[in-house]
Parts: C-alpha cells; structure tokens; sequence
C-alpha cells in the first residue's frame, strides 16, 4: 500500500485575512474525511502571520482535530517559534524525512556541512526534504525577491546523495514544480489566499481568488506521485456515475484486473 503524506503550508494564522484560520480548519477537516487517511500530515512553514505565542497557540489548537500525526518546519513568519526550530531528521514509514529550518531566509555554510553529514550516515533509504522558501527561481518576481538565499548549497549536497527523491517547499503560496536531475522540486499551494500567477517582472505583486488547496503525496515504493487538494464548495465530489454510470461500471471492472499500489 502506497504511503501517504499530506503537505499544508503557509496558513499565516494571525495575517490580513480573517478567514485563515477557517480555511486551515477547513483543510484539516477533509483530510480528517479522507477514506484512506495520510499516514503524515506535513506542515511547510509560515503558520502563523507575526511569530506570537497567541498565533502559535491558535495553530496548535486547530491541528488538535486532526486525527493523524504531524511535524512542522518554520518560514519566514515562524521566527521565534522554539517548538518547530531547528533542524531535524524523521521517520515517516518507508520514508526518511529530513526538515530544514530556513526561517532566516539562507541556507547557510552550516546547514549544508549537517545535512551533507546526516545524508552520508544512511545511502539507502528513500529521502524527502522539507524547506519552507523553494530553492529554485520561480518566476514570480516579487516573490523570488523574498525567496531563499544561497539555494546552491542545497542543491549541490542533494545531487550528491540520490537518495533524495524530492524537496518539498512552501512559502509561494501556489502550486509550482522543477527538478534537479531524477530529484522532484515541488512548492506546496496555500491553505491561505494564493499568489496570482504572473511571470512579467513590469507588474505588480497580486494575490488570486483561489480556494485553499494541500498536496498529497503518495510514496509507491519506487516513485513519489504526487497531487493537489482543492478544499470548499467549488471542490465538493460529485460522482461521475450520476451522468456516466456505463463508463463506471466499466472502468470498475478494468481496475480489478490491476495489480495497483493503491489497493
């Protein structure tokens, strides 16, 4: 059976927007839905909007519904936060998770000797890591101006270790993919309002009506396949054999015939 992490990111509890902590809440409530729940939830950075003890508290309080284990990274807005600082190696099933904190905006000279160090001590085992700022150019000007410092460090220790199947980043509010060779780079949408695609560097930065979204990742035990969650009314299921119940019935009878890592 494939092993299931979800990703939240950058729910800035306390920011601009008063809904976000409805729309985090909200988010924790369809993963507490999910038939088959993730073994992981994941959270990527940017929790609370200000670093405050009464920020923080809140996001401990609605991650108190959720009925699956979690860990967290801080962002740039975590700063402060003792409870998730610093940098630290977990156990997630067939997974080694290694969370870097990044909250100080640079991945720095010490950062990369320790995690060059902690890679070498175990060659074998499959390997996510987990960064709040993507370590690579987005696109997004506005948003590249406030991204990670020195990224080259990261990227020159995870091409040594193959290990490393993917980094996981938040902090751009979107959706946004890349790669360093066979390793996966992918920046988390938001549970809080998205950041408005836009790669002219002449416009101003903007924000996007969207719905708050979560990634799922979905480790097979040779590939990491990975998808989006869209939560609220716009995303709500409506089955397809309402309108198609010959296609149903028949693409039932092909996905018996499989042998799938998602049975």
């Amino acid at each position: 059976m494939a092993h299931l992490i979800a990703q939240l990111s950058d729910v800035h509890i306390g920011g601009p927007h008063d809904d976000n902590g409805d729309r985090f809440s909200a988010a924790i409530g369809t993963i507490n839905e999910m038939t088959r729940a993730p073994d992981l939830v994941l959270l990527t950075g940017d929790l609370t909007h200000n670093g405050s003890p009464a920020e923080w508290q809140e996001v401990c309080d609605r991650l108190g519904a959720l009925n699956v284990p979690w860990q967290a990274i801080p962002g740039n807005h975590d700063r402060g936060i003792q409870e998730i600082a610093g940098n630290r190696i977990v156990d997630s099933g067939p997974l080694r998770l290694v969370l870097l904190d990044t909250s100080n905006d640079v991945f720095t000279e010490e950062d990369e000797r320790w995690l060059d160090t902690q890679l070498a001590t175990d060659t074998k085992t499959p390997t996510v890591t987990a960064i709040h700022q993507p370590p690579f150019e987005t696109g997004i000007w506005w948003m590249d101006c406030v991204g990670l410092k020195d990224p080259d460090r990261l990227e020159r220790v995870v091409r040594n270790h193959p290990q490393v199947i993917k980094v996981l980043s938040g902090h751009v509010h979107r959706l946004i993919q890349s790669n360093w060779g066979s390793c996966s780079l992918w920046a988390c949408p938001s549970t809080s309002p998205a950041v408005a695609v836009d790669l002219d560097p002449d416009h101003a930065p903007a924000e996007s009506a969207e719905p708050p979204t979560f990634s799922l990742h979905a480790w097979t035990g040779s590939a990491m396949v990975s998808h989006i969650v869209p939560i609220g009314s716009p995303s709500v299921r409506s089955p397809i054999d309402l309108v198609a119940p010959d296609f149903v019935q028949w693409v039932r009878g092909v996905q018996s015939k499989r042998n799938s890592t998602f049975q």
